[in-house]
């Protein structure tokens, strides 16, 4: 009795044994054959749950890199869409320009104005630009709704919002990738300070505004300058705040008029050659809008080329058309940084990516020589459990009888 159970323990021992070689031969060929060191969580839990926070940071990345793209394409049409703003307001700037020099017959200036109209035309339809998703670019974070809109009265209203979209980039960055377009085309820096100058020359006259600068920016009265001889070839000057007389003097090129009500400071200064019975009325005005100025070229370059009033307005046109030119470029270079700072955050994302990749393959990716080494002496090591359960299996006391 006693060597019945000896011998059925000794085959039932050897039995086990084969199969555990058996069990890692065949785990040798599975990690040789899907080039895993890792077939199931089993293997190795605490390196199953590295890689599945690698995992998870890689399927990120990708998500980060995906919205790159996307903030990258947006952002590249919107810069072709500012750049060719850009080219309307420097040609705008050229041709008011030329008709202001009084060179031009009125059959030029009449071409010149149809070429202004043209030019106003393609900016009005650049600002209500769509992307391939029919998205309008310059909506705000009203992308349905259509930005801008002229009435009867040939006025532009913007009807998106002053906010811009973004995406995330990164776990800390958030991109913009559109720009308002009320911030674009109609909110820019009045290059004559806090007033728009409303011309009445006479004859002859080349008197401009310099700039017109009020220290209280809450102040919205309406001033008026108007000019008178004086002996000697000065000019005096009188100004009004709101249609009453503040202040008299004679008139000092270099000095300008300056008032002072208060804590309010008003400091102007006029360029060119006066001429008695001039006025300038100034009203407040701290940005402009680009159709604005547009309109205002067009309207003016119809008067006649002896007519100063009209003459100065289009100086005033061409200088807010130029003022638009430089606001466009630097909203076009804001939009480039924009665009760089996306390719350095995806380098990094692919760098990272790289780190990731690697870390990962150290502990998922199998080492075939290691590998082959540890499949050749288990498939020994089976073969000698395979021979030795080969004689256990026979083994009985009929052979000895």
């Amino acid at each position: 009795m006693i060597n019945r159970i000896s011998s059925f323990h000794n085959y039932q021992a050897v039995q086990n044994d084969l199969r555990r070689q058996e069990t890692k031969v065949h785990h040798n060929q599975e990690q040789l054959a899907s080039g895993k060191k890792l077939l199931t969580p089993a293997d190795n839990p605490l390196a199953t749950h590295y890689i599945q926070n690698v995992s998870q940071q890689e399927e990120q990345l990708h998500q980060y890199i995906d919205a790159i793209t996307l903030v990258r394409n947006r952002l590249s049409h919107q810069e072709v869409l500012v750049s060719n703003a850009e080219e309307f307001s420097d040609d705008a700037t050229r041709n008011v320009m030329e008709m202001i020099n009084g060179a031009l017959s009125p059959q030029d200036r009449d071409a010149h104005a149809r070429e202004l109209q043209e030019m106003e035309k393609n900016l009005m339809h650049l600002a209500n630009s769509q992307d391939e998703s029919g998205n309008y670019v310059f909506a705000g974070t009203k992308p349905k709704t259509q930005p801008f809109f002229r009435d009867n009265n040939g006025n532009v209203t913007y009807s998106g919002d002053g906010y811009q979209r973004k995406m995330r980039i990164s776990n800390s960055l958030e991109m913009p990738f559109n720009s308002p377009g009320d911030e674009l085309f109609m909110k820019i820096d009045n290059p004559f300070g806090d007033f728009e100058p409303k011309y009445q020359l006479q004859s002859g006259s080349e008197l401009l505004l310099d700039t017109a600068r009020n220290s209280q920016s809450d102040d919205d009265s309406t001033y008026k300058v108007s000019f008178v001889g004086l002996p000697g070839g000065q000019f005096g000057y009188q100004l009004e705040q709101n249609d009453s007389v503040v202040k008299t003097g004679e008139f000092n090129p270099k000095e300008g008029i300056n008032y002072q009500d208060g804590d309010n400071t008003l400091n102007i200064k006029f360029k060119g050659q006066i001429k008695a019975g001039d006025q300038v009325t100034l009203e407040p005005r701290s940005t402009f809008s680009l159709f604005d100025s547009f309109q205002d070229a067009i309207k003016y370059s119809k008067g006649s080329v002896s007519d100063a009033s009209s003459t100065a307005e289009l100086q005033r046109a061409s200088e807010e058309l130029h003022e638009g030119f430089l606001h466009l470029t630097k909203a076009r270079t804001d939009i480039g940084a924009r665009l760089n700072t996306l390719d350095i955050q995806e380098d990094q994302h692919q760098d990272f990516k790289i780190s990731l990749a690697k870390s990962k393959s150290e502990f998922e990716d199998l080492d075939y020589s290691d590998a082959v080494i540890e499949f050749n002496e288990n498939s020994r090591a089976l073969e000698a459990s395979q021979k030795a359960f080969g004689k256990t299996k026979d083994l009985t006391l009929f052979n000895y009888i």
